[in-house]
């Protein structure tokens, strides 16, 4: 084990010291448990800490080593800080309290349940607790491939936090597939976020390119697709590739739900095209259905008000009828550069 609690509470990092200084802070506790440590070191192996008697939890080393960025990044910040604290049947990771708000952060390294990912945090918020979810060992990339617990953060929380080389960073930027997102991530000094952050960092050119790849290469005509979008396309004279560009709009509140964004977009319109005089918050609900998903609590709300600012930004009305159509490739693609272009001139201007 490389890290342990000396005797002064403060925690030890076993590659920074040696057998002297050891002696100096011991007796040492095990940060999860709470047992006593010994201090170990072979021919073989440099000096490390070791349970007299096994732990029970089992932790692996990357999560401990998560676990103490996080306690060192909290108290760096002069917020007091504890570890394995049981509450009612759970037993959080490190409790703190930030604004006054008594706050748990649950370092996950191993795959969750978006169900698991629920019970808990719902359990922590019924406690009277907030709750920030971190997920450890992430491969950080511009394309992210997420887990869909970490889209459940990604919707109630507008961010993703991880630890990358000791620093705590975030990620915002906006679904683009089931798995995959695109966006950025940054080094936090911060745990607050705003529904909108994720669009102050938009790029047009990038979200312009992820919009080709999706006109060359259409979703996949699975049975669900093909009957959701294809057969009724092709009665209306459209073809996949030539989708209007507010098919294709940059939506954080779709972390909500585990569709693939453009899908959803997609029967979202042809449901406003199919039924106009139907409301917005009953094609929601309806496109979620046809789905076959349950939407988080307050998806259909954000979305419908996400949904209607980012319209009216891009000058387009929820009458979808009245949206231009693009009649080739070439036109679709002026069109996706122009709406898009000039989004980002505006999130520019309101910045």
């Amino acid at each position: 084990m490389r890290f342990a609690i000396d005797r002064e509470g403060n925690h030890v990092d076993s590659f920074t010291i040696n057998r002297v200084r050891a002696e100096q802070l011991a007796p040492f506790r095990c940060p999860t448990c709470q047992e006593m440590l010994i201090v170990k070191q072979g021919a073989k192996r440099r000096l490390h800490f070791a349970h007299i008697h096994t732990c029970g939890r089992a932790e692996s080393v990357p999560h401990h080593q998560d676990k103490w960025a996080v306690c060192q990044w909290l108290q760096g910040r002069g917020y007091p800080v504890e570890q394995e604290v049981t509450i009612g049947d759970r037993r959080a990771d490190v409790i703190t309290t930030i604004d006054g708000k008594t706050t748990v952060f649950e370092i996950q390294a191993s795959p969750l349940r978006p169900e698991e990912y629920s019970e808990r945090t719902i359990d922590y918020r019924r406690a009277g607790l907030d709750v920030i979810w971190l997920a450890s060992g992430m491969d950080l990339k511009m394309n992210q491939s997420f887990q869909p617990w970490m889209r459940l953060e990604l919707s109630r929380r507008h961010m993703l936090l991880t630890v990358n080389n000791g620093s705590l960073v975030r990620f915002n930027g906006f679904p683009t597939s089931i798995k995959y997102g695109q966006g950025n991530w940054n080094v936090t000094s911060s745990v607050k976020t705003m529904p909108f952050e994720a669009y102050y960092r938009f790029h047009a050119h990038e979200w312009t390119e992820m919009i080709r790849r999706n006109r060359m290469t259409p979703l996949y005509p699975s049975p669900q697709n093909r009957n959701l979008i294809l057969n009724r396309l092709y009665p209306l004279g459209l073809l996949p590739s030539l989708l209007p560009s507010g098919c294709y709009l940059p939506l954080t509140s779709l972390w909500g739900v585990r569709i693939h964004p453009i899908a959803f977009q997609t029967v979202l319109y042809l449901n406003r095209y199919e039924s106009p005089k139907d409301s917005v918050e009953w094609s929601i609900e309806k496109t979620c259905r046809q789905f076959g998903v349950t939407p988080t609590s307050d998806f259909s709300q954000s979305f419908h008000v996400q949904w209607k600012q980012l319209l009216n930004a891009c000058r387009l009305s929820c009458d979808v009828r009245s949206w231009p159509l693009p009649h080739s490739y070439e036109e679709a693609r002026y069109q996706d550069t122009r709406m898009f272009q000039g989004l980002q001139r505006l999130i520019d201007q309101s910045t």
